[in-house]
């Protein structure tokens, strides 16, 4: 048996604090728990805390040690549908286009976009695709071709 009973929390550094927090409380629709301009600030979805701290002198890449993405669950496709709308809106670069089906990962619907510090980001559910409408992407270990 593990030491260890699940995540406390995640702690990203990132290159813009405001950026960064407006991104999870605007888009994703956080609560802000605690917050120090310019330093840091703790955000929530009520099962999840994330702390954001203003220490990154550059964007984060997939490519180097550390933090490969950060997947959070959603409810449904529908949610993940509102989600791409508001980053589409707002500029927000997204990995393979938008909404698919993660065909290496057994068939889950996700949504990859990248944060403001270039922290790749999922956002998944477990309901399927039964009509088949979402094209098949690469999924969690795929790199983006730029």
């Amino acid at each position: 048996m593990a030491m260890t009973n699940g995540v406390s929390h995640v702690g990203l550094s990132v290159t813009n604090l405001e950026e960064s927090k407006e991104f999870f409380t605007d888009v994703l629709e956080f609560e802000v728990l605690q917050y120090e301009a310019g330093h840091h600030a703790y955000v929530s979805d009520g099962a999840t805390m994330i702390t954001l701290w203003q220490t990154a002198d550059q964007g984060a890449a997939v490519n180097v040690a550390g933090l490969h993405h950060l997947a959070l669950s959603v409810k449904s496709i529908a949610v993940l549908r509102q989600i791409e709308e508001r980053m589409k809106q707002r500029n927000i670069r997204l990995q393979f286009g938008g909404i698919g089906v993660k065909g290496q990962e057994g068939g889950y619907v996700a949504l990859f976009c990248y944060e403001p510090s270039g922290i790749r980001i999922e956002l998944t559910t477990t309901e399927r695709d039964v009509a088949k409408e979402i094209p098949i992407i690469g999924g969690c270990g795929a790199i983006e071709v730029k």
